[in-house]
């Protein structure tokens, strides 16, 4: 019940068990067999969508569908004493069929129904895929498999796997099928080369538990239904019941050391909405380097937890992300659940290394909240020499979020430079030698103004640009006399800049030659 959830018992999971309907909602209900129809709805918030199997009578009548089982595909449930959900639509019932290219299997009869207004169309051959796993690379941390290699094979056509288990991974929103096109587990060394995923209706890459090393170069990835490259650990401590949960990561049963490098990625969360090209839980000391990825419906990274630090994001270009929800970034990063690595300096400990965000070229074209969206206690990362274009604002962090550095970065057009919690003395974050350009004058910074010296963030030699020139009282202040009293030191505020200019900053901070 951490972070910005609502305190108990409003955090307690509920998702919807049915709708009522009425036939301005479904006119071509009743069904004759509801039974195996499939609800798609979004959580209230835009942050997941959540599919359901419906039930045959008498659970589900004219008024009513009720759900057998379903929901379990995101990790936070419906608001406490609000809606349970949002905009949905159903799939998988005869009476439903009316759009060129949609079909429908009916079990009963073992007729399959296809819906097309193509003149002279009388017959065609069908192929049908069963296969939700092709690839399936599985030893243990005792007796792992070494050096598998995958080069120049395209894998597509697996089934759906949105109503197989999932599992919540760790302190995130995110839930997980631990299933994929193609499956690492208990692995050292492990390569996967110039390889083409397409049209896979899961996930397209899955690296569980024990691994080391494992490197997925120069691949193409395209028109996946969940998450690309999902990553997911164990620890221990939370007892048999919860096996592969608790917080001791010492154990290191966890994926450490991926090299995701030159991938070109494109459309996932065809089906489930809660789905990035990167994302990882219960893993550490990982590098996403020199990826291109586009058109996604949340974020193009998501980073679960804090789990041990020492990852690396950087030298990647990432556009269009969260174009079908909300509240999200190109880059979203939780840390709301304690765990105990060596990661940091060799011992025990609950401080993660720091994870380290830089080069990347980040373009928030539809909806990005945050040049990076350090959510719900994230802290210890590291974020610079990259250039962001629009966003709300450039650093985020709230709910005893700390130790973010944003420095050396160009962030254009956006709305605020950064907006943080109160933090404690000597964890304070830092937003200090950036390029700011804000579409308006009232919007460089927001943090607790009463603040002793060593709570308040380092502010310092940031290059502020306006419309006008004119920047607004920060802690009821003017830079002036802010910095007569010791703050902000090195801070200007100056008219906007010409596209030109902007173009040449740009290719500095991500050393690109000159034009």
């Amino acid at each position: 019940c951490a972070g910005g959830a609502p305190k108990p018992p409003g955090c307690i999971y509920r998702v919807p068990t049915g709708l009522t309907y009425n036939s301005s909602v479904l006119p071509n209900a009743p069904y004759a067999r509801p039974e195996g129809a499939v609800v798609q709805a979004w959580h209230p918030g835009h942050w997941a969508s959540w599919m359901f199997e419906v039930m045959g009578a008498p659970g589900s009548n004219a008024t009513h569908l009720m759900f057998s089982r379903g929901g379990f595909q995101g990790a936070r449930g419906s608001y406490d004493g609000g809606r349970a959900a949002d905009s949905f639509f159903i799939e998988n019932v005869l009476e439903e069929l009316d759009f060129e290219n949609e079909f429908f299997f009916d079990p009963d009869t073992q007729l399959l129904h296809y819906f097309t207004e193509r003149p002279g169309f009388a017959r065609a051959d069908v192929e049908v895929t069963g296969l939700k796993v092709l690839v399936n690379v599985t030893g243990t941390m005792a007796a792992p498999v070494k050096g598998f290699t995958l080069r120049g094979v395209t894998l597509r056509n697996t089934a759906l796997t949105y109503l197989d288990p999932h599992s919540m991974p760790s302190g995130g929103d995110w839930a997980l099928g631990r299933s994929a096109a193609v499956v690492l587990a208990g692995v050292e060394d492990a390569l996967i080369d110039a390889c083409t995923f397409h049209k896979l209706d899961g996930n397209a890459l899955f690296i569980n538990g024990y691994a080391r090393r494992t490197t997925v170069q120069n691949s193409l990835f395209d028109e996946i239904g969940d998450n690309i490259i999902g990553q997911l650990g164990n620890t221990v401590g939370a007892g048999a019941e919860a096996w592969g949960m608790g917080w001791d990561g010492t154990k290191g049963e966890q994926p450490r050391g991926t090299r995701i490098i030159g991938n070109l990625a494109h459309r996932c969360g065809l089906f489930e909405k809660q789905s990035s090209f990167y994302f990882q839980a219960k893993s550490c000391q990982n590098e996403i380097r020199e990826n291109i990825f586009y058109d996604g419906p949340r974020a193009a990274v998501n980073f679960n937890d804090g789990f041990g630090g020492g990852s690396r994001l950087e030298n990647n270009l990432l556009f269009n992300s969260v174009l079908e929800s909300g509240d999200h970034s190109a880059v979203n990063t939780w840390d709301r659940q304690v765990y105990v690595t060596d990661v940091r300096n060799g011992t025990a400990s609950t401080v993660k290394a720091d994870d380290e965000i830089s080069g990347n070229l980040i373009i928030g074209s539809l909806y990005s909240q945050d040049s990076i969206d350090n959510d719900d206690g994230s802290s210890y990362y590291s974020t610079h020499h990259n250039v962001f274009v629009y966003a709300s604002q450039a650093l985020k962090n709230d709910y005893s979020g700390h130790d973010n550095l944003h420095h050396a970065n160009l962030d254009l057009f956006l709305g605020k430079g950064l907006g943080i919690n109160a933090q404690l003395p000597g964890h304070q974050d830092g937003f200090f030698a950036n390029r700011l350009v804000l579409q308006n004058s009232d919007g460089y910074a927001s943090y607790d103004c009463k603040c002793a010296e060593d709570e308040c963030p380092a502010l310092h030699d940031n290059a502020i640009f306006t419309p006008n020139g004119q920047m607004s009282d920060v802690c009821g202040q003017s830079l002036a006399q802010r910095q007569k009293a010791g703050v902000d030191l090195g801070t200007t505020v100056r008219s906007w800049p010409s596209t030109d200019t902007l173009i040449s900053w740009a290719r500095e901070v991500l050393d690109l030659p000159a034009l």
